[in-house]
């Protein structure tokens, strides 16, 4: 059975757990797996499991840490876990590397809208557009 066959979104509860467990029984073989780090990220961001999502995301930013796609996928998980600042420390570095990453640019600017910040989240997001 091809393990990536359902969409994660398609399942209840107890099958995203069932599917975890498969996960992590192939990460004890081969703990590097990216496809299977992201898709076990994928499950836990379903249950809202954010802390553990970060833990994989930490596990994948440790196998190459200057991956925009890593670090921008570690900022929506932390926004998603009401950890704006955090967040925005990840947009940041992703904005470093490449200075016109739209959607880092943008999502920086939503993470600060919701600490607030208002004025400096319309500023950034008016970059983001142009």
């Amino acid at each position: 059975m091809n393990l990536l066959t359902k969409d994660i979104h398609e399942k209840n509860p107890k099958e995203i757990e069932e599917r975890i467990k498969e996960l992590d029984l192939i990460l004890s073989k081969d703990e590097k797996n990216i496809e299977i780090l992201l898709e076990k990220s994928s499950c836990l961001r379903h249950l809202d499991r954010y802390e553990d999502a970060i833990k994989v995301h930490n596990i994948l930013l440790k196998i190459n840490p200057k991956d925009t796609d890593y670090l921008f996928m570690m900022g929506l998980v932390l926004i998603e876990a009401s950890q704006d600042e955090k967040a925005i420390t990840y947009f940041d570095k992703i904005i470093k590397l490449d200075p016109k990453h739209r959607d880092a640019i943008f999502n920086k600017g939503l993470a600060l809208r919701k600490l607030g910040r208002e004025k400096e989240a319309k500023a950034i997001m008016k970059d983001a557009l142009k």
